[in-house]
């Protein structure tokens, strides 16, 4: 069982690295291929919309075919969207790169269906909290390997090249070790639309507020090294430390607070929607960096909690769970799209990135009435 989690910790982690790679060196690459602000929010929402796109459907191929082909079959491409990245010398080739990454990296909502299947329902959020993990790791050694590698090479040759290479050794530990599952819950053969329109009501409302809450986290987290560029004048060497410590403090916050369940849904909803909105209001007025980091733990936290809580909450709600996570990791991939084109479309028309962030903490708290209201009629 525990090689099982082990696995799973590190195919979803070599994805994130993928993710990681070019957020600490944004400036360099708005200097180097392009300065539309339109452009660069495509770059980093492409990822994320064909993810879009591949989440709902790996997933419910996830139900038919099993687990294991599905994750070893993605696997392979994001094996190659790493090669292609190394080989970029052009927008285009990185953008090509991020959408093959991103269509292959719908096997996390995969990897979250097997550890539904293999954990019991009352510690579920406990293995939710290993994604996170798994997160967390990736948003260390990613930005990490993309900054410093960046500025050795002046390109993505070597940080494509050892993202291919763990990649690779994720694959092969997959199939020499991870078994199939063998008590997978799964009664019906449902094609998509039967399955949409089985869904819940109030998986709905989760999935709507997980919508809103990954709009203003992804807007905030791609236009992080543009502002501290603006504000402490930090270069692709300094965002490389800067995020390789954020990415310790979300490990840490993920392995330690979240694996607590805090019941009932719609308590924990309100406590990290409540810590994420002032975060970043606190994040924007705070003009040192190390109390901004102190705050930005609110932020990790947060999202942690939104992240371990409601996929486990999701996948009780429906027989079909390598659907109804897919589309869990959908929705938030749509929401990644729009995040960084909202932000980046007003940061590159010289919009105060305060008023964006009161903007998101208006929106925190206006989703949190919500959810009092809707939730507690279930």
């Amino acid at each position: 069982m525990k090689r099982n989690y082990i696995i799973l910790f590190l195919l979803v982690a070599t994805e994130l690295i993928g993710f990681g790679l070019i957020i600490p060196v944004l400036p360099q690459i708005s200097q180097k291929f392009t300065s539309s602000g339109i452009l660069i929010g495509i770059l980093l929402s492409s990822y994320s919309f064909a993810q879009f796109f591949a989440a709902p459907l790996l997933g419910q191929l996830s139900d038919k075919f099993g687990r294991k082909p599905i994750l070893i079959f993605s696997k392979f491409g994001t094996i190659i969207s790493y090669i292609i990245l190394s080989q970029s010398t052009t927008y285009w080739g990185l953008l090509i790169a991020r959408c093959l990454d991103g269509f292959t990296g719908g096997n996390i909502a995969v990897a979250r269906a097997y550890l539904a299947d293999i954990t019991p329902a009352e510690k579920r959020s406990k293995a939710m909290a290993l994604i996170g993990l798994a997160f967390g790791t990736g948003f260390i050694i990613g930005p990490a390997i993309g900054g410093l590698c960046y500025s050795v090479s002046n390109n993505f040759s070597i940080a494509g090249i050892i993202g291919a290479g763990l990649s690779l050794l994720s694959l092969i530990l997959t199939q020499l070790f991870l078994k199939e599952p063998s008590k997978k819950q799964i009664s019906k053969r449902l094609k998509f639309k039967e399955n949409m329109s089985s869904i819940p009501k109030k998986a709905t409302i989760l999935l709507i507020i997980y919508f809103g809450s990954m709009i203003i986290f992804s807007g905030f987290e791609t236009s992080f090294s543009v502002y501290t560029e603006y504000k402490f004048n930090f270069n692709e060497s300094n965002n490389s430390i800067l995020f390789f410590l954020i990415g310790i403090i979300a490990f840490v916050v993920q392995g330690s607070f979240t694996k607590i369940a805090i019941k009932p849904i719609d308590k924990a909803i309100s406590i990290a929607l409540l810590a994420i909105g002032i975060s970043l209001i606190m994040t924007n007025t705070i003009q040192s960096l190390v109390p901004s980091l102190m705050v930005l733990t609110l932020l990790l936290f947060g999202i942690a909690i939104l992240n371990t809580h409601l996929p486990a909450e999701l996948s009780g709600m429906m027989e079909n769970k390598g659907f109804i996570l897919g589309l869990y990791e959908s929705v938030g991939s749509i929401a990644r799209i729009l995040g960084p084109l909202i932000i980046f479309t007003s940061l590159f028309k010289q919009l105060n990135l305060i008023y964006v962030y009161l903007g998101s903490f208006s929106l925190t708290l206006l989703v949190i009435y919500q959810i009092y209201r809707r939730l507690k009629s279930y």
